[in-house]
């Protein structure tokens, strides 16, 4: 049976007075100690105070190997950098595999970033000198030919800017890991503050902007992640790994890598809902070139956890995982009976994302058991739903369900907070579910 308690945070904030902190009223979301984790964020991702309850909770140290199979911009992995433990992230999106990746490399030398950001100064005139460059570029055809700059994702004045600055970065005489660190800067600017999506928390074009200093807020972020550097590399810190794979197959990304003793896993998954994760990332994916059409980005989708029905292919056969499970079957019915004359949208594919987004879970879960050491604790963050024809799923409990089948043990669940629902106009539970390998 499944047991509800309620997780209290503690939050630990060492640069600030008593009397600052007595002030501070944090939301669950809200990043505190932002060092790297503030240098690029996912507005789904979860908060670094949550990961550091999570990590007091499983008595997790030095020697230990933590894993995040959805790692997204990787706010797991630097916590445990911060505390000294290993880590290893595995994400399926190409742009939040390359913001993990530049947010755990603290080798970098501040001094030298900010020395590269005055060659980008002088490199980024004379780029923005010569009329019609841009138009060659990848990223701008891209976001010119898909329509998204028409559409308003970004003005047109900016975005000739942020092209100029990615051209300054890549003609720079200097190494892989920093221009994926000035990358990632541009990248953060760009989505932030130059162009015009907002979230909410689905991604939507706000009042276009006429112009924008791309250079000054991309000077700005690169000044801050040295200021970051400058007090991370004091730490005695552990190290992070961070892998581009389907966390559906995490034993098979992990055991190219000969990893198989994991001593914990601390993540939050996709839940069944229609946060179609490229879509939120669309912008990134375009400025790293990782899309420039639409069989691109289906190459990428093909690699995720189906949890939305633009995400849902002929092909997909994980559903046939969660055949016999009683709870999820007749959610599926119900949502067949409720869509059976609906043709609008992708209406009819809700019954499908709830089997595939199960089978899915539970292939994870049965790949996932193989690589952990007998014990391990596993702590997932997820959220009840009910935005497809108003029918409840408790996300938490039926992943319970399925971790039973595959061999997990004493599942519980934490309520973690409340949270608003645009879609129904009611609050949803997010819920943390923590379950375990036997220890034989």
């Amino acid at each position: 049976m499944l047991h509800s308690v309620i997780l209290v945070h503690r939050v630990r904030v060492q640069s600030l007075t008593a009397q600052d902190i007595a002030q501070l009223k944090p939301s669950p979301q809200q990043i505190l100690n932002g060092e790297a984790h503030n240098w690029y964020r996912i507005i789904l991702g979860f908060s670094d105070h949550l990961v550091a309850e999570l990590l007091d909770e499983f008595q997790l140290q030095r020697g230990d190997l933590v894993l995040d199979p959805f790692c997204g911009s990787g706010t797991t992995l630097v916590e445990c950098m911060k505390r000294g433990i290993d880590s290893i992230g595995i994400d399926a999106n190409p742009s939040s595999h390359f913001a993990a990746q530049v947010k755990t490399n603290w080798r970098l030398l501040p001094e030298r970033l900010r020395e590269l950001t005055d060659d980008i100064r002088v490199r980024y005139r004379r780029t923005l000198s010569r009329k019609g460059d841009h138009e060659a570029d990848g990223t701008y055809r891209y976001l010119t030919e898909s329509g998204m700059v028409a559409r308003g994702w970004i003005s047109e004045k900016p975005l000739r800017k942020a092209i100029a600055t990615k051209h300054a970065i890549a003609s720079l005489a200097t190494t892989a890991p920093y221009r994926r660190a000035l990358t990632l800067a541009l990248v953060a600017e760009v989505v932030g503050s130059a162009s015009n999506v907002k979230f909410g928390p689905e991604l939507y074009c706000g009042k276009k902007k006429g112009d924008h200093d791309v250079l000054g807020g991309f000077t700005n972020r690169v000044d801050r992640i040295a200021a970051d550097l400058e007090r991370l590399r004091r730490l005695d810190r552990g190290s992070a790994r961070v892998f581009l794979g389907d966390a559906r197959a995490c034993a098979e990304v992990l055991g190219k890598e000969g990893v198989n003793d994991i001593a914990a896993v601390i993540c939050s998954p996709p839940y069944p809902t229609e946060h179609d994760y490229t879509r939120n990332s669309r912008l990134e994916l375009a400025f790293l070139e990782e899309v420039f059409n639409v069989d691109s980005l289906r190459v990428i989708k093909r690699g995720m956890i189906r949890s939305h029905t633009k995400g849902i292919y002929s092909t997909d056969d994980d559903s046939v995982r969660v055949k016999s499970n009683i709870r999820i079957q007749q959610i599926a019915s119900s949502l067949r009976r409720k869509v059976r004359d609906k043709t609008y949208g992708f209406a009819r594919f809700y019954p499908t994302v709830v089997t595939e987004y199960f089978g899915g879970m539970k292939r994870h879960l049965e790949t996932l058991f193989e690589v952990l050491r007998p014990g391990a604790p596993c702590a997932f963050v997820l959220g009840d739903q009910s935005s497809y024809q108003r029918v409840h799923i408790s996300t938490a409990e039926l992943l319970g369900e399925l971790a039973t089948e595959v061999g997990f043990v004493n599942p519980t669940i934490r309520h973690w907070r409340d949270r608003w629902a645009t879609a129904t106009a009611k609050t949803v539970s997010e819920n943390i579910l923590v379950i375990r390998k036997p220890l034989r």
